[in-house]
């Protein structure tokens, strides 16, 4: 008897329990099912709804984690800040050191413009945490997210008070998200002068963080500074160095370099390296100081040969860009070519030379067979590397087309293309080989091969290739005959062989022939490059100033503007013709490639405190 009943109290039981957890389980379905419906609503954007839904839901503790950022966001969005701010109060009280609730909360009384509160809320928890170094790196991260970048600094400011941790990348981003780019390029500097090796680090992150010119200038009061008071420190010499760099400011970069191969005993490589960076950019005034320094405290050292090659490579660059060109001071150079070749020989240190040497005598002085015969000699000497060898021969045709020889020039165009097979100077003997057709008025030929060409590795190549195609297309396709076409191929010859007065006579008969033909603003802009070259500045204005009158908004207007503001300014001395040239490229021309460079001329012009070097 008892046995039966202990054992229908035990179904019972069993029955009972089965009872509970089904309801429970439903209970826990119908949440479920009540918390995704919430969340659909909020997806969609049917807030009302969600709200409601969330308004029942929070009252479960254990759904907080899932709703807490979407309920409130849509207190927020519905306005209701004291049901936020109740919800809120209630939560930090519950859960005083959670990062996200109290910052929150100090958030809502902001936006209710309780400042003093909001300040109090944060002030409370950070005084909280202050030990935990964890908790203050969340709750700054969530402070940043939030764009309160005030309540961040507290936090990481704390942090390296009462723990004595840094936080340096941490206030850099910070800064950085903040806009406050000073505060950000400080906490840069501290973090060299604790961990040198983040120097490359730190390069990067300012290359990337202070992505305009005016952003980029504060780095350098700051770093001059750190320069002085960290003197032996050469981190920052370092920095500087790459600074000046960036600035393109090579003069700078060699005076802190200059110190620095001082006290490294670096023997001049870093030195020669800013020396190329400068001649690499066409800074050539600076770039032959940098090389003269070289060639004058060098002179033991592996660096002195390569020094003295550039320097008179760089003072050719130089005489070469001053018009008109002074023949004295071509000769000057063929002597000091002709010095390093006798003492050194002709080898694989000196080929440069020779060849640059052999250039100038066929370019400049009308020596073409002695040109050529040093050219040859480059050719067949063994010991010299065939990529000069080959180079050799694109110049040694080059001699022939000026000597009106294109067929002796294509030959050798072809056998440099052949033997550099998709490699860059291949593709330029290609090229060569191209304009030549063109020259001789095979256009057909010659775009067929520019074709090809566009697809070339080297960007140089494929945009000179594009353009030339272009300009044969474009005009061919306009007239009925070649006529025009083949006239100003031929005068592009005449230009090649340096033959610039006749050129320009038969550009003017040109622009009275075809008047009105699409060659004319290009034929304009020609014009103008061989009047300065002949030193005739204001002669070299008239043809530009009719591109912008004429063709003003045509593919030549910006560069003619440009040209003209360079020419008044640096030539013509009227600094008032300059500065309205280069304010219509800011003006009429914005995303223009000279738009930096007209910028920073038209702040000098104006005397702006613009950094030279």
């Amino acid at each position: 008897m008892l046995k039966t009943l202990f054992g229908q109290k035990k179904t019972y039981l069993y029955f009972f329990l089965c009872f509970i957890i089904s309801q429970i389980s439903w209970g826990q379905s119908k949440t479920e099912e009540k918390l995704n419906l919430a969340q659909e609503y909020y997806k969609t954007e049917e807030f009302d709804k969600a709200l409601e839904l969330y308004r029942d839901l929070i009252k479960n503790k254990e759904l907080l984690g899932q709703i807490h950022e979407n309920y409130l966001d849509l207190l927020l969005k519905k306005e209701e800040l004291k049901e936020a701010e109740k919800y809120l109060k209630k939560l930090s009280k519950n859960n005083p050191d959670n990062s996200m609730y109290n910052v929150d909360y100090a958030r809502v009384k902001l936006i209710e413009k309780d400042t003093l509160a909001g300040n109090k809320i944060m002030e409370t928890y950070i005084k909280q945490v202050a030990n935990n170094t964890t908790k203050l790196r969340y709750a700054a991260l969530y402070c940043i997210d939030l764009g309160l970048y005030n309540y961040a600094e507290q936090c990481y400011r704390v942090g390296e008070k009462n723990q004595g941790e840094t936080f340096y990348y941490e206030l850099a981003d910070l800064y950085a998200n903040w806009g406050k780019y000073e505060q950000m390029i400080d906490e840069y500097m501290q973090l060299l002068s604790v961990k040198p090796d983040q120097l490359e680090y730190v390069e990067m992150a300012l290359q990337d963080r202070l992505t305009t010119e005016e952003k980029f200038e504060l780095i350098e009061p700051q770093l001059l500074t750190m320069v002085q008071k960290n003197a032996n420190m050469t981190v920052f010499n370092e920095l500087i160095v790459w600074y000046y760099l960036q600035q393109k400011k090579f003069y700078a970069a060699f005076i802190q370099a200059r110190a620095l191969d001082k006290r490294l005993r670096l023997e001049g490589y870093k030195i020669l390296e800013i020396g190329r960076l400068a001649k690499n950019n066409k800074d050539y005034k600076n770039a032959s100081k940098i090389f003269q320094y070289l060639v004058d405290r060098y002179k033991e050292y592996a660096v002195y040969p390569m020094s003295r090659k550039l320097l008179i490579e760089t003072k050719e660059e130089i005489i070469k860009s001053t018009y008109p060109i002074d023949k004295d001071q071509i000769n000057s150079l063929v002597k000091d070519y002709q010095q390093i070749i006798d003492e050194i020989g002709v080898n694989g240190q000196t080929g440069d030379a020779l060849r640059n040497m052999a250039l100038l005598q066929a370019f400049y002085l009308d020596e073409k067979e002695k040109a050529i015969v040093e050219l040859k000699e480059l050719i067949n000497n063994r010991s010299i590397p065939k990529s000069l060898v080959s180079q050799a021969k694109l110049d040694l045709g080059d001699i022939y087309l000026l000597q009106d020889n294109p067929w002796e020039a294509s030959l050798l165009y072809s056998q440099v293309a052949n033997s550099n097979r998709e490699m860059t100077i291949g593709h330029i003997a290609k090229l060569k080989n191209a304009k030549l057709h063109y020259y001789t008025g095979d256009f057909l030929l010659a775009q067929s091969q520019l074709d090809i060409l566009k697809l070339a590795t080297s960007r140089t190549i494929s945009n000179d290739a594009m353009a030339l195609s272009m300009l044969i297309s474009d005009n061919l396709n306009l007239d009925t005959t070649s006529l025009a076409m083949e006239q100003y191929a031929a005068i592009d010859l005449l230009v090649f062989q340096g033959k610039y007065l006749e050129a320009i006579e038969s550009y003017e008969q040109m622009l009275v022939k075809f008047k009105g033909h699409r060659l004319s603003d290009e034929i304009l802009w020609e014009k103008a490059h061989l009047l300065i070259k002949l030193g005739n500045y204001e002669q070299a204005t008239e043809p530009l100033k009719e591109i912008v009158e004429f063709y003003g908004y045509d593919i030549l207007a910006d560069d003619a503007h440009y040209l003209l503001g360079i020419i008044y300014q640096d030539h013509l001395n009227d600094k008032e013709s300059a500065m309205n040239y280069f304010k219509d490229i800011l003006i009429k021309f914005k995303g223009s490639s000279y738009e930096v460079d007209a910028r920073k001329r038209f702040r000098a012009l104006r005397g702006d405190n613009v950094n030279k070097s």
